[in-house]
Parts: C-alpha cells; structure tokens; sequence
C-alpha cells in the first residue's frame, strides 16, 4: 500500500504573513496546501494521507479543504510536532495506530508548500523505495558553490558537480521510517533537518529521483510570484 504524508507545519515567518501561515496562502485563487494535496489525490494511488498541521489550525485545514472539494476520508489532518521530524513521528503513529501497515508499505513525506509535484516524481519516488528502501528528490546545483567560515571571506570552493539541492518527496519502507523516527531521542529530532539524512547516517541507501524546476518550495513573496507564472505558463 501507499501512503502519504504533508508537512505543513510552517508559520510564514519569511512570507511576511504573520496571520496566515504561507501554506494557506493562495495562488491563483487556491491556497497552496490544496494545490499540493489535489496532486496526491489525482494520482490516484494512495491508500490514505496524513496532513500534519499546527494544532490551532487543524479545523481550519479540515473546513479548507471541505470548500474547495477534497472531501476524501482517507485524508486526515493531525497535529503537527514542534519540528518536522516530531511532525513525521505523530504522522507514522497515525497511521500505524488506523490502517494495517506491511513490511512492503511505502509512504512519501512531502512540503506542503511544494504544490508542484508531479505524477513522474510520484512514480520514481516509489520506484526507488521498491527497489533500495529510501529516496530523496533532488536537483543538480547550477551556481557556483563557495565556503565561509566567517560570511565575510571565502574560504574553499566547492565543487558543484557532487553537489544538489534537496526538493521533497523524501520516500521511504514505512516500517524502516517508523522504527528509525522512533529511535531518535528529543535532540536528534530537533537537530536532523530532514529524514533522508537520517537514514543515511543510520547506514541506510538513499536513491537520488530527479526533481523538477517547478517543484519549488513557497516560502517568500518572491517565490509566491515565480508560482503564479509557472502556472499562466502552464495554461
């Protein structure tokens, strides 16, 4: 089975949208938690998906996506943790806690402010957890890459060719997610910012899908607007 998992816990801090966290801003008249979700939801796959949310937004969340019609009752929306990798631990006890979870059962963990996924990065997300246990969505770095120890003075240049941005879904063998997010303790949930590095610090293989120019992430007023164009340019 298949399962999925939206993080949007964020509060739009860098939006400059101190009342309405940026996942529930709109984009072209659909906020951007629902762009998000409607992808998940048109694959049409998913045995059920969790949205993990601030708790004092949870019916809010729920009333959103009654009014723009995702009415489904295999999604549910959930409190979120005090980091994203609490967020994935209350998301995996949901699930493991309603639906009969197998050792072949996968779930992709995904931002919800990334409301341009597409079925081609589903596919190969879910290719790759078959096949190696793990996989992250990445992009190749085109600029060149510099280290400061300071912020005032270079101090190495690195090498971009082995380097790459990280998109989400991250992807994973939900028994091997849950076992690991259940093994970290209060600080290593605070300090690890994303659940494919732990896997790979727990020895695990993590397979690279490659992501998409369009799979951006909406955090500033900026990207609200390269959003807006990627959809006119989509019509």
């Amino acid at each position: 089975m298949l399962y999925y998992m939206i993080m949007a816990g964020g509060i739009g801090s860098r939006m400059n949208s101190p009342e309405l966290p940026k996942q529930y801003l709109k984009v072209n008249d659909e906020p951007i938690i629902v762009k998000t979700i409607r992808n998940f939801e048109e694959f049409g796959s998913f045995t059920a998906g969790v949205v993990c949310c601030p708790i004092d937004w949870i019916e809010y969340t729920k009333a959103m996506l009654l009014e723009y019609g995702i009415t489904s009752n295999s999604i549910t929306v959930i409190s979120g943790g005090k980091n994203r990798n609490c967020s994935v631990k209350n998301g995996c006890r949901f699930l493991s806690e309603n639906y009969n979870i197998t050792d072949e059962d996968i779930i992709l963990t995904h931002d919800a402010v990334r409301p341009f996924i597409n079925s081609r990065i589903i596919k190969e997300n879910i290719s790759a957890v078959k096949e190696f246990g793990a996989a992250n969505t990445v992009m190749p770095v085109y600029d060149s890459i510099i280290r400061s120890e300071n912020g005032d003075f270079l101090n190495q240049c690195v090498k971009r060719d082995d380097i790459y941005r990280v998109q989400t879904p991250q992807s994973f063998k939900f028994k091997e997610l849950e076992k690991i997010i259940n093994s970290l303790n209060d600080e290593e949930l605070a300090n690890y910012t994303d659940v494919a590095s732990i896997f790979y610090n727990k020895g695990f293989q993590v397979k690279l899908v490659k992501g998409s120019d369009n799979n951006i992430k909406i955090t500033t007023p900026f990207d609200l607007a390269v959003a807006s164009a990627i959809i006119a340019n989509s019509n």
